[in-house]
C-alpha cells in the first residue's frame, strides 16, 4: 500500500537540504562576484593614485629600466626610493604587494625584490592589461610574501592595471596590485551560514505545517483502502463461484463435442492434404503449374490495376541429367530439393517458385517496377545456385538457364507468359548456359524456324536428300592434290544449298547429328575407295562433332564404315576441334588410341583459336595441326599472324606434325606459306568445295597431264 506520510517526508528532508545547498552556493557567488568587481574599481583607482604619486620617479625609472637586461634589473638604482614611497602610499590599505610591468613583459619592479626580473609575457592577465583592459584573479595563498613580510592563508585579488601617462593615452607599463581579501571573504561565509540557517528554519516550519496535513490525508487514504480491498475480496469470491459453475457446464459440453470435433478435425486435415496434393508439387513441396497459373493470373490482374509489371522466371538446371545417369535419381532428388530450397530464399514473400516437373522451375514475380527488378532476381538466383550443393557426400554443381517474360510486354495471360519465358529460356541455353535471358518477338520466330528445320531435317535424313561437296587439299611443294576434305550440303528444290551453320546447331541439339555424321562418314569413305584408282593414296578427311566423338561406339562404327568401304583406315583423317579434347581426357586419350591403333589419321582444326594447350599434342596421338583461317588475312604482310603461323609450323616440325593452312585464297598467302614450308594448303585460291563428279573430273584432268 502506498505509505503517503514516509514519501513525503523523505521528498521534503530531501528538497529543503537541496534548497539550502544551492541558496547558499548562489548567494556565496553572487558575495564573491561582487567582492571582485568592488575590488576591481578599487583596485583601478587605487593605481591612478599610485601612477600620479609615483611618476616623477618611475617614468624615469622605467626609461632606464627599457635599455637594462633582465638579470640586471634588480641593480637598477632608483629602486629602493621607489619602494620606500610605495610603501608610505599603500600603508595602512588591504594592499599586499604592487608588481610593475614594462611592455615587454619583465618586472621592473617589486616589493618583493627577488620577482624583478621575470617575464610574464604570456601572462594573459598581461596580455589583457597591455591591450587597455582591466582583468582580476581571485586566488588562496598559503604563504605570500607582503608588504609586511611572510602571511598565510590568505585569500588574494590580484588585478592587472595598464598605466598611461595621460588618460585616454597610451598603455606605457601595466601594475599588478595584489589585494588581501580575507577579512571580506570571511564574512561572505558567515553571512552564507546565517542565510542557510534562516531558510532551514522557515522550511522546516512549512514542513510542519504540510506533514500534519498529509498525515491527516494518509489515516483517510488507508480506511479507504482497506474498504476497497474486502469489497475485491468479496469480488473475488462471487467470480470463483461463476468460474466453477462455467467450468462444470464446459466440461459437459466438451465431452458431448469432442468426438464431433475430432471428426471434423480429421476431415479438415484430409481435406488439406488433398488440396496441397493437387496444388503442390510432391517432391519439393513447390507450387505446381495449377498453383502457379492461378497465381500469376492473379498478379496480372492487379498489375492492370496498379500499372506495373508482373515477371515469370522459367528456370532449367544445366547437365542435370549428368547428375541422375552418374549417381542415380535418389541424389537427383535430393538435389532438386537443395534447388527449391534455396530458390526460395532468393525471393520475396509475395513471390512464387514453382516446380513443373524433372529440372524445370517457374518464378512469378508480381508488381515489378521494370524490367531491371526482374533481371536482379535472375542474377542473384543464378549466383546461388552457382555455389555446389553438398548432397549424400557429393559436391554438385546446379547451374541453371533462365528465361523472362514480363506482362503486359510478352504476353496478357499465364500461359503465354510461361510459353514465352521458355523460350527465352532455350535462348539462354543457346548462349552459353548459365545466364537470363528476356524474351523478345524474334526469339518466337527463330523458334519457329528452329523446328521447322527440325522437321525438315528428319526427312532429309529419312529420305537421303543430303550431298557431299569436297575441297581439294594440296601439296605446296608439287601442287598436286593430296586429298579432299568432305563437306556435307543439303540442296533445297529450288536447287539453293541451306548453309552448314543453319542446320548442324540444330543437328547437334537433337541428336540427329549422329546419323548425319554416320551417313558422311561412310559416304565419304566409298567415295575416296572410288577414287583411288584415279590417284592411289587419295586421303578423304571428315569432320567429327562434339557428340559424335562422345558415341560409346564411335571405335567400332568407324571401323565398320572402313570395313563396308574397302578404305584403307590409314586414307581417313578425322579432324576434332581443340575443345573436343578438353573434356574427359582419359575417354579422350583411350579413343583417340584405338583410332590410332586402327590406323586412322587424326587432325586438329581450326589450331590456335581453342585452347591451344601444348600438353594434349603430346598426350594425344596427333598426326595433323590446321591452322584456322584467321591467321591467313595478314600473312604476308610480316603481322602477328605471320609470327603465329611460322611459331604453329615450327612447332609441328618439331612435334613430326604435318602442317595444313585452311583459307587461303591469294598468291602472296600461297608465297608465304612455301617459304615457311608448309605442307598442305586449301582454300578459295584453289578450289572451292565441289560436287563428287566435278571433283572427279578435276582428279581425271590431272592424271592426265
Amino acid at each position: 500500500m502506498f505509505r503517503l506520510v514516509r514519501y513525503f517526508s523523505l521528498t521534503s528532508l530531501i528538497s529543503i537540504v537541496a534548497a539550502a545547498a544551492a541558496l547558499g552556493f548562489f548567494y556565496r557567488q553572487n558575495a564573491v562576484r561582487s567582492l571582485v568587481e568592488m575590488g576591481e574599481s578599487n583596485n583601478e583607482a587605487l593605481s591612478v593614485v599610485l601612477a600620479n604619486s609615483l611618476w616623477p620617479g618611475l617614468d624615469p625609472y622605467l626609461s632606464a629600466a627599457e635599455a637594462m637586461p633582465a638579470d640586471q634589473l634588480k641593480n637598477l638604482s632608483g629602486r629602493t626610493a621607489l619602494a620606500a614611497e610605495l610603501a608610505g602610499l599603500v600603508g595602512g590599505l588591504s594592499v599586499a604587494k604592487v608588481k610593475v610591468y614594462d611592455l615587454r613583459g619583465r618586472t621592473v619592479f617589486s616589493s618583493e625584490a627577488r620577482q624583478i626580473g621575470e617575464d610574464k609575457s604570456s601572462n594573459a592577465g598581461f596580455l589583457g592589461a597591455r591591450e587597455g583592459r582591466v582583468l582580476s584573479e581571485l586566488t588562496h595563498r598559503n604563504q605570500f610574501s607582503a608588504f609586511e613580510g611572510i602571511i598565510e592563508n590568505r585569500d588574494l585579488l590580484s588585478t592587472y592595471l595598464p598605466v598611461r601617462r595621460t588618460p585616454g593615452g597610451p598603455v606605457v607599463a601595466v601594475f599588478e596590485v595584489y589585494d588581501d581579501v580575507t577579512p571580506f571573504l570571511a564574512r561572505i561565509e558567515q553571512a552564507q551560514q546565517r542565510v542557510v540557517l534562516v531558510v532551514v528554519g522557515v522550511l522546516c516550519l512549512l514542513y510542519g505545517v504540510l506533514f500534519v496535513i498529509v498525515q491527516h490525508a494518509d489515516r483517510v487514504i488507508r480506511r479507504q483502502y482497506r474498504q476497497r480491498e474486502l469489497a475485491e475480496i468479496a469480488l473475488r469470491e462471487a467470480h470463483g463461484t461463476l468460474e466453477r459453475r462455467v467450468a462444470e457446464r464446459t466440461a459437459e459440453l466438451a465431452l458431448a463435442n469432442g468426438g464431433l470435433e475430432m471428426e471434423i478435425a480429421e476431415r479438415r486435415i484430409a481435406d488439406q492434404r488433398v488440396t496441397h496434393m493437387a496444388h503442390h508439387d510432391v517432391l519439393t513441396g513447390l507450387p505446381n503449374r495449377t498453383l502457379l497459373t492461378d497465381r500469376v493470373d492473379q498478379a496480372i490482374a492487379r498489375a492492370h490495376r496498379s500499372g506495373k509489371k508482373v515477371a515469370v522466371l522459367f528456370l532449367d538446371l544445366d547437365r542435370f541429367k549428368n547428375v541422375n545417369d552418374s549417381l542415380g535419381h535418389s541424389v537427383g532428388d535430393q538435389l532438386l530439393q537443395a534447388v527449391a530450397k534455396r530458390l526460395t530464399a532468393c525471393l520475396r514473400e509475395e513471390d512464387t517458385a514453382a516446380r513443373l516437373g524433372g529440372d524445370e522451375f517457374i518464378v512469378s514475380l508480381p508488381d515489378v517496377a521494370d524490367s531491371a527488378e526482374a533481371a536482379y532476381v535472375a542474377a542473384r538466383i543464378l549466383a546461388e545456385l552457382a555455389k555446389p550443393f553438398s548432397v549424400l557426400g557429393h559436391q554438385l554443381p546446379a547451374e541453371a538457364s533462365i528465361g523472362i517474360a514480363l506482362c503486359p510486354d510478352d504476353g496478357d495471360s499465364a500461359h503465354t507468359l510461361m510459353r514465352n519465358a521458355d523460350t527465352a529460356m532455350y535462348h539462354a541455353k543457346e548462349s552459353g548456359r548459365a545466364n537470363y535471358q528476356f524474351f523478345s518477338a524474334h526469339m518466337n520466330e527463330r523458334v519457329s524456324r528452329r523446328l521447322t528445320t527440325e522437321t525438315n531435317l528428319r526427312r532429309a535424313l529419312e529420305h537421303g536428300e543430303f550431298t557431299l561437296h569436297y575441297q581439294p587439299l594440296i601439296e605446296l611443294a608439287s601442287g598436286r592434290i593430296d586429298g579432299a576434305e568432305a563437306l556435307v550440303r543439303w540442296p533445297q528444290p529450288d536447287q539453293r544449298l541451306v548453309a552448314p551453320g543453319e542446320f548442324i546447331p540444330v543437328a547437334e541439339e537433337t541428336g540427329l547429328i549422329v546419323p548425319l555424321g554416320e551417313w558422311v562418314l561412310r559416304e565419304a569413305c566409298r567415295q575416296a575407295q572410288a577414287w583411288q584408282a584415279l590417284q592411289p593414296g587419295l586421303r578423304i578427311a571428315v569432320n567429327l562433332s562434339a557428340r559424335q566423338f562422345r558415341q560409346k561406339n564411335l571405335v567400332s562404327m568407324i571401323e565398320q564404315a572402313l570395313g563396308d568401304t574397302g578404305l584403307a583406315p590409314h586414307l581417313l583423317e578425322l579432324e576434332l576441334t581443340e575443345g573436343m579434347l578438353m573434356h574427359h581426357a582419359d575417354e579422350t586419350v583411350r579413343t583417340l588410341s584405338q583410332l590410332d591403333e586402327m590406323g586412322v589419321r587424326l587432325a586438329i582444326d581450326d589450331f590456335g583459336t581453342g585452347y591451344s594447350s601444348l600438353s594434349y599434342l603430346k598426350r594425344f596421338p596427333i598426326h595433323t595441326l590446321k591452322i584456322d583461317r584467321s591467321f591467313m588475312q595478314d600473312l604476308s604482310s610480316g603481322s602477328d599472324d605471320a609470327a603465329i603461323v611460322t611459331a604453329i609450323i615450327a612447332l609441328a616440325r618439331s612435334l613430326n606434325l604435318q602442317v595444313t593452312a585452311e583459307g587461303v585464297e591469294t598468291d602472296a598467302q600461297v608465297v608465304a606459306l612455301r617459304k615457311l614450308s608448309c605442307d598442305l594448303a586449301q582454300g578459295f585460291h584453289f578450289a572451292r568445295p565441289m560436287p563428287a563428279a566435278e571433283f572427279a573430273q578435276r582428279l581425271a584432268e590431272v592424271v592426265a597431264v
